[in-house]
């Protein structure tokens, strides 16, 4: 996903959270300047064992990743959350509402539903309005991410595609200049 975007410090800057029972913030917003110098760090990532505790990682989302030291002014928060397994509660429901209505995030879901381990109605609710997909596998969710990216940064042209992909609504954050983004794995 993130390189479909413009990686610059006065631009998109991209911060990972990984959580399963506990969450970190892996990769804070200003550590990488570009994408040559971000991919390879993604890339190193490894999964965290254990449950998937949503509620843990949008809390380190709010308190580290889109922390109000940490983000630039006037800049669009946007958070990806790609999961394969989500269990409702209300907390989750909560922290994700605190963040989109209060903080003003816009939050982008990815289901891998090849579990069946996830609560699909419960994802579609604290997403943003029509941010929200699925994809059958794993092997599938770069396909259908690069195209959705396109839809929550202005600086990025969405383009006809043959491939079957996500129905998402073009983002309302036209004008936007800069963008903190997170993703949470």
């Amino acid at each position: 996903m993130a390189g479909n975007f413009n990686i610059a410090q006065d631009c998109v800057r991209v911060a990972v959270v990984r959580y399963s029972d506990a969450a970190d913030a892996t990769i804070p917003l200003s550590q990488y300047g570009d994408i040559n110098s971000l991919l390879p760090a993604i890339r190193a990532l490894t999964l965290l064992g254990g449950r998937s505790n949503l509620a843990t990682a949008l809390q380190t989302l709010r308190t580290r990743a889109f922390a109000r030291n940490v983000v630039r002014s006037g800049a669009t928060l946007v958070a990806g959350i790609l999961t394969d397994r989500l269990t409702c509660n209300s907390q989750i429901v909560s922290e994700a509402s605190y963040l989109k209505n209060t903080m003003g995030v816009v939050i982008l879901g990815v289901a891998v539903t090849a579990t069946r381990a996830v609560d699909t109605r419960c994802f579609r609710q604290i997403v943003s309005s029509g941010q929200y997909f699925e994809v059958p596998s794993y092997g599938l969710v770069n396909n259908f991410v690069s195209q959705a990216a396109r839809y929550a940064c202005v600086n990025v042209v969405p383009t006809p595609t043959t491939t079957p992909g996500p129905v998402l609504a073009p983002s309302k954050y036209v004008g936007a200049t800069s963008y903190s983004a997170a993703v949470l794995l």
